[in-house]
């Protein structure tokens, strides 16, 4: 089976080096909250600079500017710096409500000369279109096909996700979820759900997709390397779905002030390694794939932060100095990205 990116079909083989997770053009601003910054008079209108990178590493929420990648021009520049370190494929994880932009993805990738899957479905609730509510969820599934089949003025979506998991996780994610199984099974399409990171929402998520009649090879859960809860990142792989280690490069100490039940602390990319070296101990190393969710202006070069590189430049040395063999590195870069968008083995 191949895989469509947004120049056109290729095969499992050009897939190549893949980063799973990723976001090229993104705009979050809607979940900015104005709060008191201390040094800032207007967090709504400051740019990201220099001087405010240490805000925002105990608030990456701090300035609405850090919520928005819209820029094709900067997309270019730090996409390139990922296909300099080796990589071939970034899966795009934006969708409409956050700044999906199919026709710019399109041109970025030719540009760069990078594989670009761009992804179909709904993100998080809040960002629905009123029109979902009065659709059924079959409606909604054939949305989801006709832009995996058909395309947005003819660049196709390639798998289905982020499909948008809340902290509360409601009924009306449920039935976007229902009717991403339903497109799953339609087309053989690959699922990837965002769960709030520091819930463990995704066990249901599994279950409801499990249930449809989803394999499990197709489903991935995100976010599982926030707070690296292992009773809940074991759990999850019991079920035989794929999970993602997708926050390399965030290693945030969030403030008191505006920690929640929904947004707390991440922990160190050194210690999602050691986990990942327990999850290949364990035999579990072809459910695992890795990414950055490169999803904020001060993870950027440009900003001062680590890029969509970081995987291959920073974490592949960390994971060899944990004893992760170079056979299991390309199973995780390589092979398992490949199975799980094209069913390959």
């Amino acid at each position: 089976m191949n895989v469509t990116t947004v120049t056109g079909p290729i095969t499992p083989e050009q897939l190549g080096v893949v980063t799973t997770h990723e976001h090229v053009l993104l705009d979050l601003t809607a979940f900015y909250q104005a709060l008191p910054v201390d040094g800032i008079d207007d967090p709504a209108t400051q740019k990201v600079e220099m001087w405010n990178l240490g805000i925002l590493s105990r608030d990456c929420y701090a300035l609405k500017d850090n919520l928005l990648l819209d820029s094709e021009t900067l997309a270019v520049k730090e996409l390139n710096y990922f296909k300099k370190a080796g990589g071939n494929t970034v899966v795009d994880a934006s969708l409409p409500g956050i700044g999906r932009d199919p026709a710019a993805l399109k041109r970025i990738s030719e540009e760069t000369g990078l594989n670009i899957i761009m992804g179909t479905g709904f993100y998080v609730g809040e960002t629905h279109p009123e029109a979902l509510s009065s659709m059924t969820e079959r409606q909604i599934a054939d949305l989801m096909v006709d832009e995996l089949n058909v395309g947005i003025d003819g660049v196709r979506a390639g798998y289905i996700g982020e499909i948008g998991i809340s902290e509360i996780f409601d009924d009306k994610e449920r039935r976007i979820l229902r009717a991403a199984a339903m497109a799953s099974i339609d087309t053989g399409a690959a699922i990837n759900v965002h769960i709030n990171p520091w819930t463990t929402n995704g066990l249901e998520a599994a279950d409801i997709l499990l249930k449809a009649g989803v394999a499990p090879e197709k489903i991935c859960i995100s976010h599982i390397d926030v707070e690296n809860r292992e009773d809940y990142i074991f759990a999850l792989l019991e079920k035989g779905v794929y999970v993602e280690f997708d926050n390399f490069g965030k290693e945030y100490y969030i403030r008191r002030e505006v920690r929640n039940s929904g947004y707390g602390l991440f922990v160190h990319d050194t210690e999602r390694v050691t986990l990942m070296k327990k999850m290949l101990d364990a035999g579990y190393g072809k459910q695992i794939l890795l990414s950055c969710d490169v999803c904020l202006k001060n993870l950027l070069h440009t900003y001062g932060g680590w890029g969509y590189d970081h995987l291959l430049t920073n974490i592949v040395p960390m994971m060899e100095d944990e004893g992760i063999t170079d056979e299991q590195i390309h199973m995780l870069l390589v092979e398992n990205p490949a199975r799980w968008l094209c069913g390959k083995e």
